[in-house]
């Protein structure tokens, strides 16, 4: 059975072909070959970034069991199951709203507490002719210079979604990119107006199998000196770069590292479907995951029938072996099989 369901260049970590010799690195920019990190393959762990426990916990599966949302009908051209991760990103419009958003609410969140220790600041240095109510007033003169930018973004960019969410939610022009666990195949679908998508409105494909990418960790720093990483997949041989690190953004090295393992483990059709809520509805459909399940009695709805104080332990647990990831150091078990360029 799983003989025929997987294609021949599925991905099996105990059994990846001799591959020719890397003598170029068509992919990446001098920059980046000079200050990028080349992650390890394999020794993976079961581990998943915090974005993907936090937007797929428990409780968030149960809503969207329970209450449709409405846009069931709308092609957003993401696919996330057993057989694919097809990562399609927001359109223009829906991006721009919900980034304004998020931007206004952290910075006005964030601005409280040095707004509000600056107040005792300003209060114990008032000069004693200065009744407390004066003082007060003051306060509220210099609120909107400070919160009114802040909370103007945080309206702005929620209320579309609130009052106008048919307009304010539209999918892109296709998908991105594409991990299939089934073929073993990486696709990047490319949009040149000069080229396919603009004579037929399909894009062009670029695919790979999977054990022909190397992940890579790049390093950034913001202020206030602060550094931050992100993660993408670049091909040995042909100019193909999958910008894996869209999904979690710029964040600390450990995320891009579970992150890597979690995509490891998905196309690793030696092993099971990460156990994680995204996949636990298509677990049955998976040859491999099937049969482990079956074996193990693991319940069909272990993630989705959790109660919160359980699940905020197990998330817990999953934060402190993430933090603990000490990916950079293992041994890179792709050495086996490839001769690298550097």
């Amino acid at each position: 059975m799983t003989d025929s369901y997987y294609g021949p260049q599925a991905y099996d970590e105990h059994g990846v072909p001799n591959q020719q010799r890397q003598t170029a690195d068509p992919g990446r920019s001098w920059f980046n070959r000079t200050f990028d990190m080349r992650l390890p393959w394999g020794l993976t762990e079961d581990v998943a970034p915090q974005s993907f426990r936090k937007r797929f916990r428990p409780e968030v599966l149960r809503e969207i069991e329970s209450k449709p949302s409405g846009f069931e009908h709308i092609e957003f051209h993401q696919r996330i199951d057993h057989q694919k991760y097809r990562h399609a990103p927001p359109a223009f419009r829906t991006n721009f709203f919900n980034i304004l958003a998020i931007f206004g609410k952290v910075i006005f969140l964030g601005m409280f507490p040095f707004f509000f220790l600056a107040s005792l600041v300003d209060l114990y240095h008032t000069s004693s002719n200065v009744s407390f109510a004066e003082w007060g007033l003051q306060i509220l003169e210099v609120i909107p210079y400070f919160f009114g930018v802040p909370l103007a973004a945080w309206f702005i960019g929620a209320a579309p979604f609130k009052f106008f969410p048919r307009w304010a939610i539209k999918p892109s022009k296709g998908p991105q990119w594409e991990l299939n666990r089934r073929t073993g195949l990486v696709t990047l679908f490319r949009y040149n107006k000069k080229g396919s998508w603009g004579k037929t409105g399909q894009p062009e494909e670029d695919s790979a199998p999977f054990y022909e990418f190397d992940a890579y960790l790049t390093n950034e720093i913001i202020p206030p000196g602060q550094v931050v990483h992100t993660l993408y997949l670049v091909h040995r041989y042909r100019p193909i770069l999958v910008p894996l690190g869209n999904l979690i953004g710029k964040v600390r090295g450990e995320e891009c590292f579970a992150l890597w393992d979690l995509f490891q483990n998905f196309m690793d059709t030696s092993r099971p479907l990460p156990d994680i809520p995204l996949w636990e509805e298509f677990r049955p459909n998976d040859p491999v995951t099937a049969e482990y399940d079956k074996k193990t009695n693991r319940p069909p709805r272990y993630w989705r029938d959790m109660d919160d104080d359980t699940w905020k332990q197990k998330e817990s647990d999953m934060m402190a072996k993430v933090r603990s990831l000490t990916t950079p150091h293992r041994p890179n078990l792709m050495r086996r099989y490839v001769r690298y360029a550097h």
